[in-house]
């Protein structure tokens, strides 16, 4: 498998499956060998992406026909949301290494289910994080693990964008909750939730959720108040409606304090001057890293499953506390 070109299938080919895709056409070690989606014209699209070698590549509209079809060895899943489990269960059982476009799974049991599967079958499953092999993230994370700010007790969030388009009934698939699983906060925030339990090592333990729809049928406005199991608590705010980008993260410890505020990161600690933190390196791309892996380059991924169970851990609990009215326990 280290010198082998390897076959691919991406599976969803448009929007982010489309950018994964032109990634994988870019590298000799790898062959696009198979292309799958629901839409015709989307698969058109992708061949045109391949340019001469769009002919080579099988096309499907049927996931459990290319399956029984195509020789491959590794996929990437680009799928609606809800579609992401039963995806990467099907190329699992049939011996494929996966990445998966976030989130991995919208409920914690399907999160739980594959990460199994991949296990028991001895294959790379991966989640498409990209601030995972972000260097900035990558030195937030080395930071505050390092202790830099101590024990930490408080962590505030915030993702705002003007994206309100998306979320529109009949606009996308992310303004259906079958396909989406949620709105702004299930799609962009799930990055965002990501980098919070990631960055700070934290392990959540109870959600109490507030939820805006905005007259959709899917949240555009979210507010969460989160406790973690070492006692910490958090805030994490999403909104669809801003007129500008802003990305803010805040950990807060017995030491001192890091922000990072649209991908600029501060260092305070108590008694001493602030200082701004360099990331370190460059950055890896989720298909770069995801070959790697499949190539026993590295032991695991920049980002594994278990961060998109946490992820669906938080989810889930959060819709279920905005229909409760309480704080739920994340399962």
């Amino acid at each position: 498998m280290s010198d082998a070109v390897l076959r691919f299938a991406c599976i969803g080919t448009g929007g982010m499956g489309g950018s994964h895709l032109r990634e994988l056409h870019a590298r000799p070690d790898v062959r696009v060998a198979a292309l799958c989606d629901v839409s015709e014209g989307a698969l058109d699209r992708a061949v045109g992406m391949l340019g001469p070698d769009g002919a080579r590549a099988a096309r499907y509209t049927d996931l459990a026909k290319m399956l029984g079809e195509a020789e491959l060895d590794a996929v990437v899943i680009a799928t609606p949301h809800t579609q992401h489990a039963a995806h990467i269960g099907a190329c699992l059982d049939h011996g494929l290494h996966v990445l998966v476009e976030k989130p991995m799974a919208t409920t914690a049991a399907d999160a739980r289910a594959v990460m199994a599967k991949a296990e028991a079958a001895g294959r790379v499953l991966a989640v498409a994080y990209q601030r995972h092999g972000s260097a900035t993230y990558r030195r937030a994370h080395e930071a505050i693990q390092s202790g830099a700010v101590g024990d930490i007790r408080l962590v505030t969030v915030l993702i705002a964008q003007d994206c309100l388009e998306n979320f529109l009934p009949g606009r996308t698939w992310r303004a259906d909750p079958a396909l989406s699983g949620g709105g702004h906060f299930m799609d962009t925030g799930s990055h965002i939730n990501d980098m919070m339990l990631w960055v700070s090592g934290l392990e959540p333990a109870t959600v109490a959720a507030h939820i805006d729809n905005f007259g959709t049928d899917v949240d555009i406005c979210t507010a969460l108040s989160i406790r973690f199991t070492n006692g910490a608590v958090g805030t994490f705010a999403a909104t669809a409606l801003s007129p500008e980008w802003r990305e803010e993260f805040s950990f807060y410890g017995t030491k001192g304090v890091l922000n990072i505020r649209d991908g600029e990161m501060r260092l305070q600690v108590k008694g001493e001057d602030p200082v701004v933190l360099l990331s370190r390196g460059r950055d890896v791309r989720p298909v770069a890293d995801f070959i790697a892996t499949i190539r026993a380059e590295k032991a695991a991924p920049q980002a594994p499953p278990v961060y998109g169970l946490r992820v669906a851990q938080v989810s889930e609990a959060a819709y279920k506390s905005a229909a409760s009215g309480k704080a739920e326990r994340v399962g």
